[in-house]
């Protein structure tokens, strides 16, 4: 397999790159002699200047942030607080709960938060109750209602959640509590959030600011909320950010020597608007010039047009070592991409002859069976061995002629000559220029989907003779069974006729029943050839107007039936055939006049609207007997009826027709009744595109 050596081509430019990079610094140093005094003197002042920006800049950033997430957890508990108002406490205090973690779903850094009521009662608690329950809730209480500000920002506490305080755990938290009206019921409650901190100590460790500097943020007490200690620190209500800067201004930068330990730090602060908060940012000013020291001689050599040259050739060195890099570390990410790869990949060289192979991947080795030594520099036909009629190599061989890219399905032979199947896609990739270079080939080893498909083809294919000739086996017993029946019922007539005078009613009654017997033989098995014939019958292809095919259906279905009525709103045209519709109207249409109900008159109303995927949704809804909720499913079964035939006729069988009918045509169909006032037949049928 190709490999390239990363960095070979960039060592000899690095090497040239110092060698200049010290001359042209050795002409800076000798220019500049004269000038560099007044340089430090200047750059000197200006270090203590920028650090002082520094420290500026970040607080206002700092400040900006903190401000903001402040802000946040305010507005989170003034929700909460209007929520709480809605509260009804007969409710399970769990509802409560949910509603709490609700809240906190998008507040990552809260860990927790709890409502509590003056007496103390947890009203609601997003984590362990019993743990928040641990809380001096008078205290907290008092402090809340001590504050001149609605939200009040407690002092570092140990442990992870509310209760749960620890000394020198390795977690700790900072409450944020808001008083709140319960609803106009007697007494306030609380809502306290326990803060992560680390939230804070993140947002400070974003700012890229020496290791030493001191990012803090205090209460207007001096209690430090977030930020490390210094060597010296303990109480700060005396330190001079408090005692003097504070009372001055609310932002503002000096020098702070407190703290003889740390030496004089370059302090900025900068309080937020809305809260007793105050941002500090402090960086050590004897390292400042300690790094300036270490940094101004070599800045300061290049002068003038000595420090313009030299900037201009760093540069467009550089850049040029970038891109380099960037080309090698691709190129690298290429390689180990294709090594890793689970498909085959080989490429071709699209500018030689016979378009050898000039790489293949590890998984293309393991496909094939041959090694990189044995296939490179060799066309990739011999994967197909002696089996090269197949029609896909003739797709193949036109793409690659014409130099475009191809997706093909392969016989192929792996080293040891077993056979297997190749999904094979093929790219063409060009140079800047529109000229081909290679082809790309990425394989994949369908060996087993293609077994899979064949096996699951040929069982499909015994399902469909199997299916096919039970159909035909029932439609022809259903046909031939026709006979015996009428047989049944005509004998049984004529030995009727035969015994005409004989005083004998029970050999009258038995014929009488024997003749009923064999007709209604014959009506199911014309039921069943009825119900058989459904799927032999086509059920598309043509186009019917649902309103004309409605009411020709009602108007010979409905004579002669009484006080029957049916009301319709405009239908649309469908893609059915006027004869199956019909067929699906009339079976309902007999639903309603066979089962209405007896102390009404019946009515039925058919409405349509339009619904998604092309389709319509049409209600067939009347006033009769209805149907028990819990036989709504059971009614479309075949032979299901739920009262006797000596009360309603019929042999169970239309409402399997109708299904059958709807499902052949892509739409589905359900009943809806309470058993009371009626049923609702639902369906849907597909609109017309011809």
């Amino acid at each position: 397999m190709l490999r390239r050596p990363v960095g070979a081509a960039t060592r000899p430019q690095t090497t040239r790159l110092i060698v200049m990079v010290a001359v042209v610094v050795g002409l800076a140093v000798l220019g500049v002699a004269g000038a560099i005094f007044e340089i430090l003197r200047n750059s000197r002042a200006e270090a203590i200047e920028s650090a002082e920006q520094s420290t500026r800049s970040t607080a206002l950033a700092l400040t900006g942030a903190v401000s903001r997430t402040v802000q946040s957890i305010d507005v989170l508990l003034q929700s909460a607080a209007g929520r709480v108002a809605e509260w009804d406490l007969s409710h399970p205090f769990t509802e409560r709960d949910q509603e709490i973690r609700r809240l906190l779903r998008f507040m990552p850094h809260i860990r927790q938060m709890a409502v509590i009521a003056a007496d103390g009662t947890i009203l609601a608690d997003s984590g362990d109750r019993s743990m928040t329950a641990r809380l001096d809730k008078k205290a907290l209480f008092a402090e809340a209602q001590a504050a001149p500000i609605p939200m009040v920002v407690g002092s570092l506490r140990f442990g992870r959640f509310l209760g749960a305080e620890t000394p020198n755990s390795p977690h700790q938290y900072l409450p944020f509590m808001r008083l709140a009206d319960f609803g106009g019921q007697a007494g306030p409650v609380l809502l306290i959030a326990a803060v992560n901190p680390l939230y804070f100590k993140d947002v400070f460790a974003s700012v890229e600011l020496p290791s030493s500097a001191r990012l803090r943020l205090w209460r207007y007490d001096g209690t430090l909320l977030v930020g490390e200690l210094g060597a010296g620190d303990g109480e700060h209500a005396d330190d001079p950010l408090f005692t003097t800067q504070l009372k001055m201004s609310e932002f503002g930068t000096f020098i702070d020597s407190s703290h003889p330990q740390d030496g004089a730090m370059i302090t900025s602060y900068r309080t937020t608007l809305n809260w007793p908060l105050v941002v500090s940012v402090g960086m050590s000013r004897d390292e400042v010039l300690a790094d300036w020291k270490d940094g101004a001689l070599p800045l300061l050599w290049p002068a003038g047009a000595l420090t313009l040259a030299l900037l201009a050739a760093a540069a467009v060195l550089t850049r040029s070592l970038i891109s380099r890099t960037r080309a090698e570390a691709m190129l690298l990410l290429s390689e180990r991409v294709l090594e890793t790869m689970s498909n085959g990949v080989a490429i071709s060289d699209a500018t030689a002859p016979d378009l050898p192979l000039v790489y293949v991947n590890p998984a293309f080795e393991r496909t094939t069976g041959y090694t990189s030594d044995q296939v490179l520099g060799r066309n990739p036909r011999f994967l197909h061995g002696d089996d090269r009629d197949q029609s896909a190599l003739g797709d193949v061989r036109a793409a690659l002629a014409d130099g475009r890219s191809v997706e093909a399905v392969l016989r192929n032979y792996r080293a040891d000559g077993t056979p297997y199947w190749n999904e094979l896609t093929i790219s063409a990739v060009r140079s800047l220029s529109g000229r081909l270079t290679h082809f790309v080939a990425i394989q994949r080893d369908i060996t087993d989907q293609e077994k899979h498909r064949a096996q699951l083809a040929e069982a499909y294919g015994r399902i469909e003779r199997y299916s096919a000739e039970l159909e035909r086996f029932s439609f022809i017993l259903a046909h031939h069974l026709q006979e015996p029946a009428r047989h049944i019922s005509v004998y049984a007539q004529l030995v009727a006729r035969a015994l005409e005078g004989n005083g004998d009613d029970e050999i009258r009654n038995n014929l009488t029943y024997l003749s009923k017997a064999g007709a209604r033989l014959k009506e199911l098995l014309r039921d069943v050839q009825l119900y058989l014939a459904m799927d032999r019958l086509v059920m598309t292809g043509g186009v019917c107007q649902a309103e004309a095919v409605l009411d020709k259906e009602w108007e010979a279905r409905s004579r002669d039936k009484g006080d029957v009525d049916l009301i319709s709103g405009v239908l649309p045209k469908l893609q059915v055939s006027s004869r199956r519709l019909a067929d699906l109207f009339g079976i309902l249409i007999d639903n309603s006049l066979v089962f209405r109900h007896p102390d009404r008159p019946l009515r039925v109303k058919v409405e349509a609207e339009k619904v998604e995927n092309g389709f319509w949704r049409f209600s067939f809804t009347d006033n009769g007997l209805g149907i028990p909720p819990e036989f709504l499913d059971k009614v479309f079964g075949v032979f299901e009826r739920l009262h006797g035939r000596d009360h309603f006729p019929g042999n169970g069988v239309g409402l399997a027709i109708a299904r059958k009918l709807v499902e052949t045509l892509g739409g589905t169909i359900h009943a809806e009744s309470d058993g009371v006032s009626g049923t609702t037949i639902v369906l849907t049928l597909p609109e017309a595109t011809e």
